[in-house]
Protein backbone atom coordinates (compact mmCIF):
# COMPACT_ATOMS: atom_id res chain seq x y z
CA UNK A 1 0.00 0.00 0.00
CA UNK A 2 2.41 2.30 0.52
CA UNK A 3 4.45 1.64 -2.20
CA UNK A 4 1.26 2.56 -4.34
CA UNK A 5 1.07 5.78 -2.25
CA UNK A 6 4.47 6.97 -2.95
CA UNK A 7 4.09 5.95 -6.55
CA UNK A 8 1.43 8.28 -6.80
CA UNK A 9 2.89 11.09 -5.47
CA UNK A 10 5.92 10.69 -7.46
CA UNK A 11 3.24 10.90 -10.39
CA UNK A 12 1.60 13.83 -9.00
CA UNK A 13 4.70 15.51 -8.26
CA UNK A 14 6.26 14.76 -11.65
CA UNK A 15 2.80 16.40 -13.42
CA UNK A 16 2.97 19.46 -11.40
CA UNK A 17 6.73 20.04 -12.51
CA UNK A 18 5.69 19.23 -16.23
CA UNK A 19 2.99 21.82 -15.73
CA UNK A 20 5.07 24.33 -14.60
CA UNK A 21 7.48 23.79 -17.15
CA UNK A 22 4.82 24.37 -19.58
CA UNK A 23 3.35 27.27 -17.97
CA UNK A 24 -0.11 26.29 -16.65
CA UNK A 25 -0.50 24.31 -13.39
CA UNK A 26 -3.94 22.36 -13.10
CA UNK A 27 -6.22 22.77 -10.26
CA UNK A 28 -5.88 18.69 -9.71
CA UNK A 29 -2.11 19.11 -9.29
CA UNK A 30 -2.45 21.67 -6.75
CA UNK A 31 -5.55 19.76 -4.99
CA UNK A 32 -2.96 16.81 -4.85
CA UNK A 33 -0.56 18.12 -2.47
CA UNK A 34 -2.20 18.43 0.75
CA UNK A 35 -2.69 14.65 0.03
CA UNK A 36 1.28 14.48 -0.57
CA UNK A 37 1.99 16.24 3.13
CA UNK A 38 -0.54 13.82 4.46
CA UNK A 39 1.63 10.98 3.54
CA UNK A 40 4.97 12.03 4.63
CA UNK A 41 7.42 9.91 6.33
CA UNK A 42 7.86 11.02 9.96
CA UNK A 43 10.06 9.71 12.07
CA UNK A 44 7.99 6.64 13.53
CA UNK A 45 8.33 5.03 10.08
CA UNK A 46 11.97 4.99 10.45
CA UNK A 47 14.01 1.82 11.98
CA UNK A 48 16.23 3.57 14.82
CA UNK A 49 18.28 0.38 15.31
CA UNK A 50 21.75 0.32 13.86
CA UNK A 51 23.44 -3.13 13.06
CA UNK A 52 27.38 -3.97 13.15
CA UNK A 53 27.22 -7.04 12.13
CA UNK A 54 25.76 -9.78 9.65
CA UNK A 55 25.98 -13.59 11.17
CA UNK A 56 26.86 -16.36 8.47
CA UNK A 57 23.24 -18.13 7.60
CA UNK A 58 24.68 -21.67 9.45
CA UNK A 59 25.31 -19.80 12.48
CA UNK A 60 28.79 -21.40 12.41
CA UNK A 61 31.75 -19.13 13.17
CA UNK A 62 34.89 -19.61 10.86
CA UNK A 63 38.32 -21.42 11.79
CA UNK A 64 40.27 -18.67 11.50
CA UNK A 65 40.86 -14.95 9.28
CA UNK A 66 42.87 -15.71 5.94
CA UNK A 67 44.99 -12.70 5.18
CA UNK A 68 45.06 -11.74 1.65
CA UNK A 69 48.00 -8.72 0.93
CA UNK A 70 46.83 -8.10 -2.79
CA UNK A 71 50.10 -6.43 -3.54
CA UNK A 72 52.73 -9.34 -2.90
CA UNK A 73 50.40 -12.36 -3.31
CA UNK A 74 50.81 -13.04 -0.02
CA UNK A 75 47.64 -15.72 1.77
CA UNK A 76 47.77 -16.38 5.57
CA UNK A 77 45.65 -17.34 8.47
CA UNK A 78 45.37 -15.93 11.82
CA UNK A 79 43.56 -18.84 13.99
CA UNK A 80 41.32 -17.83 16.69
CA UNK A 81 38.57 -15.85 14.43
CA UNK A 82 37.30 -12.83 16.74
CA UNK A 83 39.59 -13.46 19.73
CA UNK A 84 40.57 -9.69 18.57
CA UNK A 85 39.23 -7.67 22.19
CA UNK A 86 38.78 -4.08 23.01
CA UNK A 87 42.78 -4.31 23.96
CA UNK A 88 45.86 -4.89 22.13
CA UNK A 89 47.03 -9.08 21.81
CA UNK A 90 49.17 -10.78 20.30
CA UNK A 91 47.62 -11.86 16.82
CA UNK A 92 47.82 -15.44 15.88
CA UNK A 93 49.45 -15.52 12.32
CA UNK A 94 50.81 -17.58 10.45
CA UNK A 95 54.52 -18.38 9.38
CA UNK A 96 53.07 -17.65 6.11
CA UNK A 97 52.77 -14.23 6.79
CA UNK A 98 56.17 -13.26 6.87
CA UNK A 99 56.48 -13.32 3.38
CA UNK A 100 53.92 -10.19 3.21
CA UNK A 101 56.44 -7.09 3.83
CA UNK A 102 53.41 -5.51 5.95
CA UNK A 103 51.77 -8.26 7.07
CA UNK A 104 55.26 -9.48 8.19
CA UNK A 105 55.27 -6.55 11.09
CA UNK A 106 52.12 -7.18 12.76
CA UNK A 107 52.52 -8.20 16.47
CA UNK A 108 49.39 -7.27 18.00
CA UNK A 109 45.44 -6.42 17.11
CA UNK A 110 42.43 -4.98 19.08
CA UNK A 111 38.79 -4.21 17.98
CA UNK A 112 37.08 -0.74 17.70
CA UNK A 113 33.94 -0.07 19.14
CA UNK A 114 33.48 1.16 15.50
CA UNK A 115 33.51 -2.41 14.20
CA UNK A 116 36.58 -1.83 12.60
CA UNK A 117 39.50 -4.05 12.83
CA UNK A 118 43.27 -2.39 14.16
CA UNK A 119 46.77 -4.24 13.46
CA UNK A 120 50.17 -3.02 15.13
CA UNK A 121 53.76 -3.97 16.34
CA UNK A 122 55.20 -5.07 19.40
CA UNK A 123 55.41 -1.21 20.63
CA UNK A 124 51.60 -0.16 19.67
CA UNK A 125 51.95 1.68 16.62
CA UNK A 126 49.22 1.27 14.29
CA UNK A 127 50.34 -1.07 10.72
CA UNK A 128 46.84 -1.46 9.46
CA UNK A 129 43.63 -0.32 10.15
CA UNK A 130 40.70 -2.52 8.59
CA UNK A 131 36.75 -1.44 7.73
CA UNK A 132 33.66 -4.13 7.43
CA UNK A 133 34.24 -4.80 4.11
CA UNK A 134 31.50 -5.42 1.36
CA UNK A 135 31.79 -9.48 0.07
CA UNK A 136 34.89 -9.68 2.59
CA UNK A 137 34.95 -9.43 6.29
CA UNK A 138 37.01 -6.52 6.44
CA UNK A 139 39.02 -4.33 3.77
CA UNK A 140 42.31 -2.35 4.67
CA UNK A 141 41.56 1.56 5.25
CA UNK A 142 44.59 2.60 6.48
CA UNK A 143 47.53 3.14 5.23
CA UNK A 144 45.35 4.38 2.23
CA UNK A 145 48.23 2.44 -0.53
CA UNK A 146 47.54 -0.84 1.11
CA UNK A 147 45.44 -3.91 -0.46
CA UNK A 148 44.71 -6.00 2.10
CA UNK A 149 41.20 -8.24 2.65
CA UNK A 150 40.65 -10.39 5.61
CA UNK A 151 37.80 -13.12 4.78
CA UNK A 152 36.85 -16.00 6.88
CA UNK A 153 39.44 -19.59 6.63
CA UNK A 154 38.07 -22.93 6.47
CA UNK A 155 40.09 -25.88 7.92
Amino acid sequence: MRFATIALATGLVGSFFASNLQGSLSSSVAEAAPMLAANALTSDDLDAVETGSIGSATGTRPDGLRLIDLRSGTTCKADGAGSAGATFTDVPLGRDCKTSPSLSRIAQWRSGADGTLVMADRDGATILEFAPGDGVLYESVYPNDELITIVPARG
